[in-house]
């Protein structure tokens, strides 16, 4: 009876296991810039949506995922990324938002919506590496 027992349980954590998966949202319209971000997450094991502007993006948070991660660049060709980070905060709260831009002088502008941090360009693994660090992500370590 107990070999049986155990048996059971082990079967249902067999079952209840499941790795943890990290989402991320990249908004640039750089195509070379955004691929090379995405492929500094995928070795870190992140699956990645990429989207190139506005539309797009907006398209992505439409879908049922839960993005842990947001990148988003603030100059983009139909507007600006202000848009998409206010629909972040609007519908999925808990999407940690990256502002990724060179322009430094949308910054404060930014900081309003409730953004988690700042990434430069050009990109580094040990930056993204830093940020999966700082928000607790596999990838870290």
């Amino acid at each position: 009876m107990i070999k049986l027992v155990k048996r059971f349980f082990r079967k249902k954590l067999e079952q209840s296991w499941h790795p943890i998966r990290v989402e991320a949202l990249i908004v640039e319209d750089q195509q070379d810039e955004s691929d090379f971000l995405a492929g500094l997450l995928r070795a870190n094991s992140v699956l990645v949506t990429q989207a190139k502007n506005i539309a797009g993006a907006l398209e992505c948070l439409n879908q049922p995922v839960i993005f842990q991660l947001a990148f988003v660049d603030l100059k983009l060709p139909n507007g600006s990324g202000i848009e998409v980070i206010r629909r972040i905060k609007e519908t999925k709260r808990l999407t940690h938002v990256i502002v990724t831009s060179g322009a430094i002088e949308q910054v404060p502008l930014v900081m309003s919506y409730g953004y988690v941090g700042l990434m430069g360009k050009p990109f580094s693994s040990s930056t993204v590496s830093e940020i999966l660090y700082k928000h607790r992500l596999p990838g870290s370590f």
